[in-house]
């Protein structure tokens, strides 16, 4: 009873000491990753200008007479005639405001718009991260890692030593259970804000991206570390990275990361 008392409780420690690296790491590189690029308020919208017809005419002229399923129901292509006559008003529509537009009054705004940009003031709201309270299980399987996983991939790619691309073999071969991940105790958020993903956003709030980060991999004397992390920051914007970090005097420093994708 004694020896499995002392089991259990050595399996625990491991469990305990293992999470607190784990958000150790995490809150370290926490900057790294995110970056400062959000405090400055949203970059202002640039001037409208038309389009020339004819620098998308081959778009135009392009068009091929296929027929399209959508959910199920068959749209018949046009004929050519109706398509002919369909480009026709369409460049017609296209050239007439395009010669009619206000040239002068897009200057000027363009003018404004680049001297916007180049004043762009710090935020004055709340700058929000949403943070999955859970470390996933990275699931890489849609990405296709196999060039990047070789020894000369990995070089290539990422150009640090083979220690560091066993770590990152054994993380994407992994199948960790999730983990409760304590964000709310992160010391390491410059300016920012971190919120559960439901959270409801007030005027004074600017939510900016929603983060996620898997479990990590240790080498055996727990001095490098490796992990994915992800980040959404609209809907046509997100990026996911493997990083990779090193323990040195006793601190978490930021060795490398290597972006995977991007949208």
């Amino acid at each position: 009873m004694k020896n499995i008392f002392i089991l259990i409780s050595t399996i625990l420690v491991g469990c305990s000491t293992q999470n607190s690296l784990e958000k150790e790491v995490i809150n370290a590189t926490f900057m790294d990753m995110v970056g400062t690029q959000y405090y400055k308020e949203p970059l202002p919208i640039p001037p409208y200008r038309p389009i020339h017809p004819d620098s998308i005419s081959n778009e135009i002229e392009g068009d091929i007479e296929l027929a399209i399923e959508f959910e199920g129901e068959t749209y018949e292509p046009k004929d050519s005639l109706a398509l002919a006559k369909e480009r026709t008003l369409e460049r017609n529509r296209l050239l007439k405001e395009y010669t009619s537009f206000d040239w002068d009054k897009y200057k000027k705004d363009s003018i404004e718009w680049y001297e916007q940009l180049n004043n762009i003031e710090r935020d004055k709201r709340n700058i929000v991260l949403l943070v999955n309270d859970s470390l996933i299980n990275p699931n890489l399987d849609y990405l296709d890692l196999t060039f990047r996983l070789t020894e000369v991939g990995f070089q290539t790619n990422i150009q640090l030593e083979e220690s560091w691309r066993q770590l990152m073999i054994q993380l994407v071969e992994s199948n960790f259970e999730s983990k409760h991940l304590k964000f709310e105790e992160f010391t390491n958020i410059g300016e920012y804000q971190l919120q559960p993903m439901n959270f409801e956003p007030t005027e004074q709030d600017r939510v900016v991206a929603i983060l996620t980060f898997s479990r990590i991999v240790f080498n055996e004397n727990k001095t490098k570390a490796c992990f994915y992390y992800k980040e959404y920051c609209g809907s046509d914007c997100g990026y996911g990275y493997m990083v990779f970090v090193e323990r040195i005097n006793g601190k978490w420093n930021l060795k490398a990361k290597s972006q995977l994708w991007i949208s």
